[in-house]
């Protein structure tokens, strides 16, 4: 008989609980159930420490080991050694690496992780705060400004489809086609924002780019002309503040667009880009070859690659930087934070916190960010010098998976524990939460079962819309989803349009326009109600957050003060329950 137990949530078991800052003292239990003589291990980061018997129970052996976390920011990786005997066994993480409970293993352990930090602090006002994302050029718009620089494409009817690829005479010209939409369209809307409970405004770029959706910056230090101009962002933020609504801008770095002052691959400004000036002050900025290729984004060559530690590239984003703070920005998201360097975020970092210490910075990061790794290297990001927090993709997976019935209560709960455990709670507080981007699918469409249609050729994804019973069982489903959007810590992050009841597939159709006089009102309705809730309920905003799975219920609960709420989920016949 050997029975082994071991929890890395239960504080009974691992002292802290979750992330922990450096140096801290960690004391671990392991419980051991042998007929026989029984000695434990610990193995972390690959040293051996034997653990000590604290109390023997009839046949249960209680070991613990007090140990200090490490003395600078890194993963602290773990797994148990026992031994009888007759054999050894280990112990360590589940199959699924969600932590929590372990299991045994006769050979090769998967451990558990513990992530260390330094000491940092995140902006509180962004805490307990509801994000609104807006695509700028499919809003609101007042008037067409029209780009002195190139030839655009601008749609007459707002309610047009944007364009794709196949619908043009050729590939340059794809991503060309505008509809308008501008800064003063969205200070027009500030009041619709605010009746949603909104806090946060997350802009997508809004920079001077050739393309509409202007992750091919022209130029970092001016606002494209047909979103407006310098003193129209400076408007936006200050009437959005005087709604206590604040204002956070996405930076794209990792490249610029070829058609920029940076690179001007088409002589568009004739300012000394690098592609055609060997002398041009931005040549250190990109990695030009004697032929004139170069390297680029995934090899899309519209899409430079920046040399992002260059001296004069960082001094000219720091610059930029301090601008869009000046005008009233609050914070930045930063677009595909994996291909930026450590040092560049660091940097970064230090720079804006130094302008404004409250300013928020969150990274685009797909996957788990603590132990995530890119370009063969371990990345940073939540160590305490780099971001203050990061895009939540795992819960939006986690989220639809169960209301789709893809996954039980038991994994739902998992997988959002998992993140919480491997994220310092300063972060985790700050998490953007969300169900559409611009990036994925509209999530009614998503909730209706049209994700399969995501592989059909893209001209054909622009008819793809629910019927009758698809749309009825989505409505259900999302009812669901933004409950429990609502309900777990973090910034819950709303794309615009989803309120309206808005469907579409990938780029381009989760970007078309938001249908003023076409919003879906039981949608609307649906999200207004759910939103308002959140906003003005503190136990769901600041209270502390525990989950469980009980016979089959997702339960989460919250505290405040002497408060507490229950949240019972179930995806059986996705019902929701609040005590």
């Amino acid at each position: 008989m050997l029975e082994i137990y071991f929890n890395s949530r239960d504080i009974t078991y691992k002292s802290l609980f979750g992330a922990v800052q450096s140096n801290s003292i960690i004391e671990f239990r392991l419980d051991v159930r042998c007929d026989a003589p029984v000695t434990a291990y610990i193995i972390i980061n690959r040293r051996k420490y034997q653990m000590q018997l604290e109390n023997l129970i009839q046949d249960l052996s209680i070991f613990t080991i007090k140990t200090k976390a490490l003395p600078k920011p890194g993963l602290m990786h773990y797994h148990f050694v026992i031994s009888t005997p007759y054999h050894t066994v280990f112990y360590g993480n589940q199959p699924d690496t969600y932590q929590g409970e372990g299991t045994k293993y006769h050979k090769d352990p998967l451990d558990y992780q513990i992530t260390v930090y330094d000491e940092y602090s995140t902006p509180d006002w962004i805490k307990g705060r509801i994000m609104y994302q807006i695509f700028p050029d499919r809003f609101y718009k007042e008037s067409i400004i029209k780009s002195p620089y190139w030839e655009r494409i601008y749609h007459s009817d707002w309610y047009e489809d944007p364009y794709i690829e196949q619908d043009f005479p050729s590939k340059t010209m794809e991503c060309s086609d505008f509809f308008g939409g501008n800064l003063q369209g969205i200070i027009k809307k500030l009041d619709y924002i605010k009746s949603l409970g909104v806090g946060v405004i997350y802009l997508n770029p809004i920079y001077l780019a050739y393309s509409n959706h202007r992750y091919d910056s022209a130029d970092y230090m001016s606002i494209d002309d047909t979103l407006g101009t310098k003193e129209d962002l400076h408007e936006l933020c200050n009437e959005a503040l005087k709604r206590d609504i604040y204002i956070i801008l996405d930076m794209v770095f990792s490249h610029t667009g070829s058609d920029s002052i940076y690179f001007d691959k088409n002589k568009t400004f004739n300012k000394g880009g690098a592609f055609n000036n060997p002398h041009s002050q931005y040549k250190n900025w990109y990695s030009i070859n004697e032929d004139g290729t170069y390297d680029s984004w995934w090899g899309i060559e519209t899409l430079p690659n920046t040399n992002e530690t260059d001296p004069g590239f960082m001094s000219h984003v720091f610059d930029s930087i301090e601008q869009w703070l000046s005008l009233g920005v609050k914070g930045f998201r930063l677009d595909v934070a994996d291909e930026l360097p450590d040092i560049f975020i660091k940097e970064l970092r230090k720079m804006l916190k130094s302008f404004d210490p409250e300013a928020v910075l969150i990274g685009e990061v797909w996957e788990d960010a603590s132990n995530k790794y890119s370009y063969g290297a371990k990345r940073e990001y939540l160590y305490g010098y780099e971001l203050d927090s990061v895009m939540n993709y795992p819960y939006r997976n986690a989220i639809i998976n169960y209301a789709l019935g893809s996954i039980n209560a038991e994994c739902f709960v998992r997988q959002i524990e998992i993140i919480r455990e491997n994220y310092p709670l300063q972060s985790f507080e700050c998490l953007m939460n969300m169900l559409s981007t611009h990036d994925v699918s509209r999530i009614l469409s998503v909730l209706g079962g049209k994700s399969s249609f995501e592989n059909l050729p893209r001209l054909q994804q622009k008819n793809v819309l629910l019927n009758k019973k698809e749309y009825d069982i989505a409505l259900k489903r999302l009812h669901f989803c933004l409950n429990l959007l609502m309900c777990l810590p973090g910034i819950p992050s709303i794309y615009y349009a989803d309120e309206a009841g808005s469907q579409g597939l990938k780029d381009p159709f989760n970007r078309r326009t938001y249908p003023w006089e076409r919003v879906d009102m039981q949608v609307f309705n649906m999200y207004s109600s759910i939103m308002n809730k959140r906003h003005k309920d503190d136990l769901l905003k600041y209270g502390a957050f525990s989950i469980v799975n009980q016979d089959g219920n997702v339960i989460i609960k919250r505290q405040h003060g002497k408060e507490i709420s229950e949240h019972i989920f179930n995806n059986k016949d996705l019902s929701y329950k609040e005590h």
